[in-house]
This record gives structure tokens, sequence and C-alpha cells, in this order.
């Protein structure tokens, strides 16, 4: 947990240092286990509300889905190989439901597929969400979680994306725009060297 000083009223010869607790939160949308953490970072807001601020830093899990892939699933057909490693996650997923007490659904999961290989176009999602609309970005963010760990969504498409982001009330058209225009990418770069330069190496993580 950080700390970050903020302003407050103070006399000219006393000055009094106010800090607010900070959580941050090392995640990848795509993580069954950062949404089934969800419910204890929500006992932490009921408890401290503003005077704790959670921020979510996205550390990319998927670079390419092959790096995930065993021997056996690599040298299958590619798109096969992909599939087989889809289910072989979504057991995985299903095992950590008794986490949180989440719903966790897998019948028919399918987040990467041979032109959608990596998770990062989630992160940069989350990164967009928070350029088009700060005070909605965590309900995006959420609500792209459950997409695709309770509606097995794939939301590693950019239109599934873009309905979320709408149904969430994020300006489609503003969201877009930073989406593509590569704002988004490079704020997720920034996250990504943050998350490298502390050495991070396992996910979920938490400061």
């Amino acid at each position: 947990m950080r700390k970050r000083k903020t302003d407050c009223p103070c006399s000219p010869s006393i000055i009094h240092l106010v800090f607010r607790p900070v959580i941050e939160v090392f995640t990848d949308p795509m993580m069954g286990l950062s949404y089934e953490h969800e419910p204890v970072l929500d006992r932490l807001r009921d408890m401290y509300g503003e005077e704790l601020e959670i921020r979510y830093v996205m550390a990319g899990l998927v670079r390419d889905v092959s790096d995930f892939m065993n021997e056996e699933e690599k040298a299958m057909d590619d798109a096969e190989g992909i599939r087989t490693y889809c289910r072989r996650l979504a057991l995985i997923y299903k095992s950590e439901e008794q986490i949180g007490g989440l719903p966790i659904n897998m019948e028919g999961f399918h987040l990467f597929d041979e032109e959608r290989r990596s998770s990062y176009p989630l992160c940069i999602a989350y990164k967009a969400a928070q350029l088009a609309d700060r005070e909605k970005a965590d309900r995006f963010l959420y609500a792209l979680c459950s997409a695709c760990i309770v509606e097995t969504r794939q939301v590693t498409r950019e239109d599934e994306i873009l309905r979320i982001a709408e149904n969430a009330g994020i300006d489609p058209e503003r969201f877009t725009e930073v989406y593509r225009n590569g704002k988004a990418e490079k704020a997720f770069m920034q996250d990504l060297y943050y998350v490298h330069s502390l050495g991070i190496r396992t996910l979920p993580h938490i400061l």
C-alpha cells in the first residue's frame, strides 16, 4: 500500500500533512483471480470511502498466447492449439471460482484465436476508458472482466470492447478516438514500464 500526500488547509506557521493510502492492483482484465478479488476491494471501499484510493495498473498478462501454450498445443495446427489452450485455461479459471465466490462461467470460452492472440487490447481498452471518462473507467473495467469471465464473450474483439464501453456510459466517439489513435496504447506502455521497473513477475499483484 502506498501513500499520497494531499493538499489541506493550514495556517501560515503550521503545515499539516495528510496522507491518503493508495492500493495499487497490477492486473489484466482477462484474469479470473483479479475478478475474484473484487469483493475484497469492495469491502475496503465501503470501509474507507474516499480516504482510500484503489488504482489499477495494467500489467499485460498475455503478450502472445503461444507464450503460455505447452509443447503439445504448439505441435498442433495453430487454430486447434489455441482452442485447446483456451479449454485448459477455462479449467484453471473455473477452479478459481471458490476464492471470492463470484460466478465464473467457462462454457464456450474462446478469448483467443489465430487473429487475436494477445490480452493487450483489453489493457489498452482500460487506459482508453481512463482517458475518455476517468470516473467511469473502473466501472468499465469490471464490466470488461465480467464479459470475459462470466459471459465468455470474446473481448479481444474491438467491436465487443466498444460495446462494453458504451454500456458503461462512456462516450463511444471519445472512447474510439483514444483507443485507436495511439494515446491509450502509449498509456499502457507506461504502465508496463512501471510494472517492469518494480520487478513484478506474478499477477495479480497488490502493493
